[in-house]
């Protein structure tokens, strides 16, 4: 025993039989590919793809460059005509979908959301009519109030293109074109949702779309338009006359509901909502009274900062000088926003070289979709300043 006791393993739990961490050919050059795409090295022990061309021949086995698949020239197992659109499509999806929620959608505070699952038209819902409840004594029967329930229509938009690889892009090894796709896809949806927001602010003049009792969303009948430029008094008028709004069918008094909570501002407002919002002293006066609209904080900094949060600074706002104040939308929604096939633009490709645009144009295109709907729903929660 003592003459074996060298060759005996210790503390040692017995192997069960399974086996981790083994990568098939597929799964490294699926590393590889995705590697490639972002522009970064692939795990170690994977090799890197030199390039777009590369990735193509492999996949496809073309190596004459005719655009058709010929499976006799691929080494790796289960490839099939799909397979190179469909990473495509699976690199492109990750990269859009992270891109996209990194831009600022600076109107989602502003909206209410809802994810919807099918197209019909969106009958958002405005109730009132009731006011405030009645006084119930002691053993009394509860009386029935009549309430109303108005409903905003809107419809769906369907927005998307798609992007091309042409043969002749692969042949070039042009990398650089793939890697910049997703961020040009990623942009333009950004771009389609920001301004279709915007739209709802400037169309017809400024006035917006037309509303259920045939006006315009910003109308002297709905008390919510004016012509004062930005400053500390003119907010506080707006505020004023947003409190005062009267609920629909009761003529009660709406009040906190109403008021406003954000600023919505083009770039060119920004130091002047700053200045009404993080001073603490009243802007643009000689003496030390206190400033109502201030933020709460103990500093400079921590007032800006608490003022940046109500500030909506629009980029897309041309005009120089108008501004928009909007209620809370959880406590009094104004402007709906709904989604249909998720909250991210969608990607599809197709790629068999027998028809489409592979046969027809020698292109691997990559589709992008991106169902949504954007619509007022009550002028009660926004004001709107055209100032000349």
């Amino acid at each position: 025993a003592k003459a074996h006791d060298a060759g005996v393993v210790h503390g040692l739990k017995p192997f069960g039989g399974s086996v981790a961490g083994v990568m098939d050919s597929m799964d490294k050059f699926r590393l590889a590919f995705d590697a490639m795409c972002n522009g970064v090295k692939p795990a170690q022990g994977v090799r890197p793809l030199s390039g777009v061309r590369e990735a193509y021949l492999m996949l496809s086995g073309d190596y004459e460059m005719t655009g058709m698949f010929q499976p006799h020239n691929i080494g790796l197992a289960n490839i099939t005509t799909t397979t190179m659109s469909d990473l495509m499509v699976e690199f492109m999806n990750k990269r859009v979908i992270r891109m996209f929620q990194e831009y600022d959608h600076f109107w989602e505070p502003l909206c209410q959301i809802e994810d919807f699952n099918n197209l019909h038209d969106i009958h958002w819902i405005v109730v009132g009519g009731i006011g405030e409840l009645d006084v119930v004594r002691e053993g009394a029967t509860y009386t029935e109030r009549s309430w109303t329930a108005d409903t905003q229509t809107a419809g769906w938009v369907k927005r998307g293109n798609y992007l091309g690889l042409t043969l002749e892009a692969i042949d070039k090894d042009d990398t650089r074109r793939l890697q910049q796709a997703p961020r040009a896809l990623a942009q333009a949806a950004w771009y389609s949702v920001g301004l279709d927001f915007t739209r709802l602010f400037t169309q017809a003049s400024g006035v917006g779309p037309t509303m259920r009792d045939s006006k315009a969303l910003f109308h002297s009948d709905h008390s919510n338009i004016g012509t004062s430029a930005l400053s500390l008094t003119s907010w506080q008028a707006t505020r004023m006359a947003m409190a005062k709004q009267k609920e629909e069918g009761s003529g009660s008094r709406i009040g906190g509901l109403t008021a406003p909570k954000y600023l919505m501002i083009p770039l060119d407002l920004e130091p002047t909502a700053l200045t009404i919002f993080g001073s603490e002293q009243l802007p643009g006066g000689a003496n030390n009274d206190i400033n109502p609209e201030a933020e709460p904080g103990n500093t400079t900094d921590a007032k800006l900062a608490a003022a940046r949060r109500r500030i909506i600074v629009n980029p897309f706002m041309d005009d120089e000088k108008d501004w928009v104040a909007m209620a809370d939308p959880r406590l009094y929604p104004s402007i709906g926003l709904g989604y249909r096939f998720g909250r991210q633009p969608e990607l599809f490709s197709v790629a068999d070289p027998n028809s489409g645009l592979m046969f027809s144009n020698d292109v691997l295109p990559i589709k992008i979709r991106f169902f949504y709907s954007l619509g007022p729903i009550d002028w009660r929660g926004l004001y709107k300043h055209n100032v000349a």
